[in-house]
């Protein structure tokens, strides 16, 4: 059943990518990425970074370059996930910051309608694997009382983004149909496996440029988004309208 919000008709539920959406780990990719590769004997360039944003652990290997490929691909990215996840308890150091007004998003979504209206259901849907995407929402949610209904990871998939198999499987958790879902990415492979599973999308770019399109808004940042809003933009978005 769609939910209606204020200002529209609200997506029945909203699935949120989470790193360069929610949070920002660049720090503790990186350094996993440059360890990985140091103990493999090979050498990374200082600008790796954005050939790899937003792609699958898999598809992300090739960065390493020809010392990977004496490596089992699954082992190499299961000692990538480990490093990273170690990072994030680094004694000293944060591995992960929220994005502005992230935070202020979730708590919103989470938060009891005073009316006693229905919220809409949300999930997270992420290319990272589950033992890292656990840790760090252990961490990040340890203070509040409610999360998310289901949590789709990129093992958890035959096929990560930009295939739509993680978002499918979303709707299908929440039992909401593709159509009254509403996605919240970040980079353009996630924005492709969105459309790819028929849902609207808002883009918040981070990972790389994401231009509004068909089925497809775009805002800087989360600051200051309300229910209305994302009832607004859905609505919107389901006429056939981008802004």
């Amino acid at each position: 059943m769609t939910r209606i919000l204020p200002g529209g008709s609200a997506p029945a539920a909203i699935l949120i990518d989470l790193d360069g959406t929610l949070v920002d780990t660049v720090i503790t990719w990186r350094a996993a990425y440059r360890r990985l590769a140091a103990e493999i004997g090979s050498t990374l360039p200082e600008d790796f970074w954005p050939s790899i944003a937003g792609r699958s652990m898999q598809g992300s290997l090739f960065v390493l370059g020809a010392a990977a490929t004496l490596h089992d691909p699954d082992e190499l990215v299961a000692r990538l996930v480990a490093i990273a996840t170690e990072g994030l308890d680094r004694p000293g150091r944060s591995g992960w910051t929220w994005l502005p007004g992230a935070a202020e998003l979730l708590d919103l979504l989470w938060s009891p309608d005073p009316t006693g209206a229905p919220r809409p259901r949300t999930a997270l849907v992420t290319s990272a694997w589950r033992t890292f995407t656990g840790r760090l929402l252990d961490i990040a949610l340890a203070d509040r009382s409610a999360g998310f209904e289901a949590v789709v990871c990129g093992d958890d998939v035959a096929r990560s983004k930009p295939f739509p198999d993680p978002y499918l499987r979303a709707a299908e958790l929440l039992q909401v149909p593709p159509h009254d879902c509403l996605v919240i990415e970040d980079s353009p492979t996630g924005v492709a496996a969105a459309e790819a599973a028929g849902m609207a999308v808002l883009a918040v770019p981070h990972a790389g440029p994401v231009a509004a399109a068909d089925g497809r808004a775009v805002r800087a940042d989360l600051v200051g988004l309300t229910l209305g809003d994302l009832a607004s933009i859905h609505a919107r978005l389901r006429s056939g309208s981008a802004h």
